[in-house]
Protein backbone atom coordinates (compact mmCIF):
# COMPACT_ATOMS: atom_id res chain seq x y z
CA UNK A 1 0.00 0.00 0.00
CA UNK A 2 1.67 3.77 -1.04
CA UNK A 3 2.29 5.76 1.86
CA UNK A 4 -0.20 8.93 1.75
CA UNK A 5 0.62 12.27 0.08
CA UNK A 6 1.88 14.21 3.39
CA UNK A 7 4.16 11.17 4.10
CA UNK A 8 6.09 11.14 0.59
CA UNK A 9 9.22 13.18 -0.45
CA UNK A 10 8.20 16.77 -0.99
CA UNK A 11 10.16 19.32 -3.13
CA UNK A 12 10.49 22.84 -2.01
CA UNK A 13 11.18 25.86 -4.15
CA UNK A 14 12.38 29.90 -2.37
CA UNK A 15 13.76 32.87 -4.01
CA UNK A 16 15.25 36.28 -2.76
CA UNK A 17 14.85 38.47 -6.07
CA UNK A 18 16.03 42.72 -6.19
CA UNK A 19 11.78 44.08 -4.82
CA UNK A 20 8.24 42.94 -3.97
CA UNK A 21 6.67 43.63 -8.07
CA UNK A 22 6.41 40.73 -9.91
CA UNK A 23 6.16 42.03 -12.86
CA UNK A 24 9.60 44.18 -12.54
CA UNK A 25 11.80 42.70 -9.97
CA UNK A 26 14.41 39.92 -10.99
CA UNK A 27 15.45 37.09 -9.47
CA UNK A 28 18.98 37.07 -7.23
CA UNK A 29 19.29 33.62 -5.37
CA UNK A 30 17.14 30.50 -5.97
CA UNK A 31 17.15 27.64 -4.31
CA UNK A 32 15.15 23.78 -4.25
CA UNK A 33 15.24 20.93 -1.74
CA UNK A 34 14.02 17.39 -1.73
CA UNK A 35 12.44 17.13 1.34
CA UNK A 36 11.26 14.08 3.94
CA UNK A 37 8.69 14.99 6.62
CA UNK A 38 10.29 18.50 6.55
CA UNK A 39 13.89 17.59 6.43
CA UNK A 40 15.90 18.64 3.37
CA UNK A 41 17.40 15.32 1.99
CA UNK A 42 18.85 17.41 -1.58
CA UNK A 43 19.41 21.12 -1.94
CA UNK A 44 20.11 22.79 -4.64
CA UNK A 45 21.03 26.98 -5.14
CA UNK A 46 21.73 29.48 -7.92
CA UNK A 47 22.95 32.97 -7.87
CA UNK A 48 21.08 34.90 -10.69
CA UNK A 49 22.81 38.21 -12.40
CA UNK A 50 19.98 40.39 -14.03
CA UNK A 51 22.74 41.95 -16.70
CA UNK A 52 22.16 46.20 -16.09
CA UNK A 53 19.64 45.91 -13.65
CA UNK A 54 21.31 46.76 -10.16
CA UNK A 55 20.08 45.33 -7.00
CA UNK A 56 18.57 47.92 -4.57
CA UNK A 57 20.48 49.20 -2.20
CA UNK A 58 17.55 47.60 0.96
CA UNK A 59 16.93 44.59 -0.64
CA UNK A 60 21.09 43.61 -0.32
CA UNK A 61 20.46 44.25 3.44
CA UNK A 62 18.09 41.84 3.52
CA UNK A 63 19.41 39.31 1.62
CA UNK A 64 23.25 39.81 1.31
CA UNK A 65 23.74 40.07 -2.30
CA UNK A 66 25.09 43.20 -3.71
CA UNK A 67 25.24 44.53 -7.37
CA UNK A 68 28.69 43.56 -8.17
CA UNK A 69 28.69 40.08 -6.69
CA UNK A 70 26.08 38.87 -9.10
CA UNK A 71 27.67 40.50 -11.86
CA UNK A 72 31.06 38.55 -11.38
CA UNK A 73 29.69 35.18 -9.83
CA UNK A 74 25.65 34.95 -11.12
CA UNK A 75 24.96 33.05 -13.80
CA UNK A 76 22.27 34.97 -16.34
CA UNK A 77 18.94 35.31 -14.53
CA UNK A 78 17.22 33.16 -17.50
CA UNK A 79 19.64 30.61 -17.29
CA UNK A 80 18.54 30.45 -13.33
CA UNK A 81 15.06 30.81 -14.01
CA UNK A 82 14.46 28.17 -16.50
CA UNK A 83 16.43 25.74 -14.34
CA UNK A 84 14.41 26.22 -11.09
CA UNK A 85 11.42 26.11 -13.94
CA UNK A 86 12.40 22.95 -14.68
CA UNK A 87 13.13 21.34 -11.63
CA UNK A 88 9.55 22.09 -10.39
CA UNK A 89 8.35 20.62 -13.33
CA UNK A 90 10.51 17.13 -13.07
CA UNK A 91 9.17 17.42 -9.35
CA UNK A 92 5.77 17.57 -10.37
CA UNK A 93 5.74 14.71 -12.53
CA UNK A 94 7.06 12.43 -9.96
CA UNK A 95 3.69 13.28 -7.94
CA UNK A 96 5.82 15.52 -5.63
CA UNK A 97 4.14 18.09 -3.71
CA UNK A 98 5.80 21.41 -4.42
CA UNK A 99 5.91 24.19 -1.01
CA UNK A 100 6.48 27.22 -2.00
CA UNK A 101 5.89 30.25 1.22
CA UNK A 102 3.94 32.97 -0.51
CA UNK A 103 3.34 30.98 -4.06
CA UNK A 104 2.25 33.88 -5.76
CA UNK A 105 4.78 36.09 -5.74
CA UNK A 106 7.52 33.32 -6.42
CA UNK A 107 6.12 30.84 -8.86
CA UNK A 108 4.72 34.35 -10.44
CA UNK A 109 8.17 36.19 -11.04
CA UNK A 110 9.92 32.91 -12.06
CA UNK A 111 7.11 32.66 -15.02
CA UNK A 112 8.09 36.71 -16.14
CA UNK A 113 11.54 35.71 -16.24
CA UNK A 114 10.57 32.85 -18.61
CA UNK A 115 8.26 34.96 -20.44
CA UNK A 116 10.45 37.88 -20.95
CA UNK A 117 14.09 35.49 -21.79
CA UNK A 118 10.90 33.41 -24.02
CA UNK A 119 12.55 30.54 -22.23
CA UNK A 120 9.18 28.77 -21.69
CA UNK A 121 9.41 26.11 -24.77
CA UNK A 122 9.73 22.87 -23.19
CA UNK A 123 9.11 23.66 -19.67
CA UNK A 124 5.21 22.15 -18.76
CA UNK A 125 4.40 19.73 -16.42
CA UNK A 126 2.83 16.03 -17.71
CA UNK A 127 1.29 15.90 -14.19
CA UNK A 128 -0.44 18.57 -12.19
CA UNK A 129 1.48 21.09 -10.63
CA UNK A 130 0.20 20.77 -7.00
CA UNK A 131 0.91 23.46 -4.20
CA UNK A 132 1.37 23.70 -0.31
CA UNK A 133 1.61 27.58 0.44
CA UNK A 134 2.19 27.22 4.09
CA UNK A 135 1.02 30.99 5.02
CA UNK A 136 -1.88 30.34 3.46
CA UNK A 137 -2.27 26.65 5.14
CA UNK A 138 -1.62 28.98 8.06
CA UNK A 139 -3.93 31.86 7.79
CA UNK A 140 -7.22 29.21 6.78
CA UNK A 141 -6.41 27.17 9.38
CA UNK A 142 -5.97 29.35 12.15
CA UNK A 143 -7.80 32.76 11.32
CA UNK A 144 -8.33 34.03 14.77
CA UNK A 145 -4.44 33.95 15.99
CA UNK A 146 -3.26 37.46 16.51
CA UNK A 147 0.17 38.49 15.29
CA UNK A 148 2.09 38.95 11.60
CA UNK A 149 2.40 35.54 9.89
CA UNK A 150 5.50 35.52 7.65
CA UNK A 151 7.73 32.64 7.68
CA UNK A 152 10.27 33.75 10.76
CA UNK A 153 6.69 33.84 12.54
CA UNK A 154 5.40 30.96 11.48
CA UNK A 155 8.84 28.87 12.39
CA UNK A 156 8.42 30.66 15.96
CA UNK A 157 4.84 29.49 15.74
CA UNK A 158 5.22 25.82 15.02
CA UNK A 159 9.14 25.21 17.12
CA UNK A 160 10.48 25.52 13.73
CA UNK A 161 14.63 25.92 13.89
CA UNK A 162 15.52 28.98 11.34
CA UNK A 163 18.85 30.69 12.10
CA UNK A 164 19.14 32.45 8.33
CA UNK A 165 16.42 33.96 7.02
CA UNK A 166 16.36 35.55 3.50
CA UNK A 167 18.88 32.74 2.19
CA UNK A 168 16.90 30.60 -0.47
CA UNK A 169 18.19 27.49 0.75
CA UNK A 170 17.10 28.09 4.49
CA UNK A 171 13.86 29.63 3.62
CA UNK A 172 13.22 26.50 1.13
CA UNK A 173 13.82 24.22 4.01
CA UNK A 174 11.89 26.31 6.43
CA UNK A 175 8.78 26.30 4.16
CA UNK A 176 8.78 22.52 3.93
CA UNK A 177 9.29 22.33 7.66
CA UNK A 178 6.40 24.66 8.79
CA UNK A 179 3.98 23.08 6.31
CA UNK A 180 4.59 19.70 7.61
CA UNK A 181 3.99 20.61 10.70
CA UNK A 182 0.76 22.17 9.72
CA UNK A 183 -0.14 19.09 7.97
CA UNK A 184 0.68 17.31 11.07
CA UNK A 185 -1.36 19.64 12.95
CA UNK A 186 -4.59 19.52 11.02
CA UNK A 187 -6.02 16.06 10.71
CA UNK A 188 -8.52 17.72 7.96
CA UNK A 189 -5.50 17.81 5.58
CA UNK A 190 -4.25 14.69 5.97
CA UNK A 191 -8.01 13.33 5.76
CA UNK A 192 -7.91 15.08 1.91
CA UNK A 193 -5.96 14.67 -1.27
CA UNK A 194 -3.39 16.61 -2.36
CA UNK A 195 -5.39 18.02 -5.30
CA UNK A 196 -7.92 18.47 -2.81
CA UNK A 197 -5.76 20.55 -0.77
CA UNK A 198 -4.43 22.57 -3.53
CA UNK A 199 -8.39 23.38 -4.82
CA UNK A 200 -9.17 24.46 -1.18
CA UNK A 201 -5.82 26.93 -1.21
CA UNK A 202 -7.55 28.68 -3.96
CA UNK A 203 -10.49 29.14 -2.13
CA UNK A 204 -9.31 30.07 1.14
CA UNK A 205 -6.64 32.90 -1.23
CA UNK A 206 -9.87 34.56 -2.92
CA UNK A 207 -11.32 34.89 1.10
CA UNK A 208 -7.99 35.90 2.47
CA UNK A 209 -8.03 38.58 -0.01
CA UNK A 210 -11.56 39.87 0.51
CA UNK A 211 -10.51 39.89 4.32
CA UNK A 212 -7.23 42.07 3.33
CA UNK A 213 -9.43 44.55 1.24
CA UNK A 214 -11.97 45.06 3.56
CA UNK A 215 -9.83 45.81 6.74
CA UNK A 216 -7.75 48.24 4.43
CA UNK A 217 -10.93 49.78 3.31
CA UNK A 218 -11.82 50.20 6.70
CA UNK A 219 -8.48 51.57 7.74
CA UNK A 220 -8.01 54.42 5.16
CA UNK A 221 -7.56 53.05 1.47
CA UNK A 222 -11.63 53.16 0.28
CA UNK A 223 -10.46 52.21 -3.00
CA UNK A 224 -7.89 49.29 -1.91
CA UNK A 225 -7.81 46.03 -4.41
CA UNK A 226 -6.44 43.12 -2.94
CA UNK A 227 -6.54 40.23 -5.81
CA UNK A 228 -6.99 36.93 -4.79
CA UNK A 229 -4.97 35.20 -7.73
CA UNK A 230 -3.18 31.91 -5.98
CA UNK A 231 -1.10 30.35 -6.97
CA UNK A 232 -0.19 32.25 -10.06
CA UNK A 233 -1.01 35.69 -10.69
CA UNK A 234 -1.81 36.44 -14.78
CA UNK A 235 -0.04 38.72 -16.79
CA UNK A 236 -2.35 41.80 -17.31
CA UNK A 237 -4.71 40.95 -20.60
CA UNK A 238 -4.48 37.17 -19.87
CA UNK A 239 -6.40 34.45 -18.15
CA UNK A 240 -5.23 32.74 -14.94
Amino acid sequence: MSRPWYLRDWFAVDLETTGLDVDTDRIVTAATARCVRGVPVETRTWLADAGRQDIPLQATKVHGIATRHAHRYGQPVETVARAVATAVVEAANDGLPVVVANAPYDLTLISRELWRANAWRGIKPKSDLLILDPLLLDWALDKTREGRRRLTDLCHHYEVEHDRPHQADADAAAAAAVAYRIVCHYPQLQAMTLAEVHAAQVGWAVERAAARQAYKRRTGDPSAVVGGHWPLIPRQGMAS
